[in-house]
């Protein structure tokens, strides 16, 4: 049986989601004990929201505030080969302390009966 997990960190802040790329890396490192895990790191483009505000909708409509979000996402790939390991890396994952990042976790699980053609 092989497992999958891919890890999406988000965050406004590009240092902020390296250094939380950094730590999970070597969560990583740690629960395995190995070196012959696979690893796959992609750096995804920014997504920039932008919206506008009136500041006063009945006496001066050319009066407006705009404003801006930028968000930063790096993308985790990574395989494990048995289910205790996968266990113990999310354990140590999930009582992580990473400050302004936002985790997504999708595990992927593939037996014999899954493969493709």
């Amino acid at each position: 049986m092989k497992y999958s997990m891919k890890i999406l960190i988000k965050s406004f802040s590009s240092q902020t989601v390296r250094n939380s790329l950094t730590q999970v890396k070597k969560m990583r490192k740690i629960s395995s004990g190995k070196s012959d895990y696979e690893e796959i790191t992609f750096e995804l483009p920014k997504a920039t929201q932008k919206w506008t505000v009136l500041r006063s909708p009945h006496v001066d409509k050319k009066s407006r505030e705009q404003f801006q979000i930028q968000n930063r996402c790096m993308l985790y790939r990574t395989n494990f080969k048995n289910r205790k390991e996968l266990v113990i890396f999310f354990q140590k994952l999930k009582h992580a302390e990473l400050y302004g990042s936002e985790l997504s976790i999708d595990i992927v699980h593939s037996s014999y009966f899954n493969k493709q053609n």
